[in-house]
């Protein structure tokens, strides 16, 4: 049998980069104080020029995001919680991506595997 969190950790391993993560706390805009590195993947979302719009096809609502993250199942990443991209430090350049979605990707026994979050660019630190 395919064990999918070991192919998943494998990729990771392999082609994977770390990315500084800050999560989202409440509603009203409080973050933790604490930056958790995690090595993640990414890919460029579908239509760069559609992002954050809902399209209706005939599978149901497809929301595009700017891009798409790949976390292991033990993250357990929200909406909201931030990723910082570029640079260890938060004094050196970096880019903020906020997540608008996360979605479990679910395996034998409907355990989650790892999962996929669509992200919006946020800003750029100069």
């Amino acid at each position: 049998m395919i064990n999918t969190k070991k192919i998943f950790k494998t990729i990771l391993r392999e082609w994977g980069h770390d990315i500084l993560f800050q999560r989202r706390l409440s509603d009203d805009g409080l973050y933790s104080d604490k930056l958790e590195k995690i090595t993640t993947r990414h890919a460029t979302s579908a239509s760069r020029y559609l992002a954050s719009t809902k399209e209706e096809q005939i599978e149901g609502l497809i929301i595009n995001s700017d891009r798409i993250y790949y976390f292991e199942a033990q993250i357990n990443p929200k909406s909201g919680d931030r990723i910082y991209e570029g640079s260890f430090s938060l004094l050196e350049n970096y880019v903020l991506y906020v997540i608008e979605e996360s979605y479990p990707v679910r395996g034998r026994y409907g355990k989650v595997e790892y999962w996929m979050c669509g992200v919006s660019k946020e800003e750029t630190a100069s």
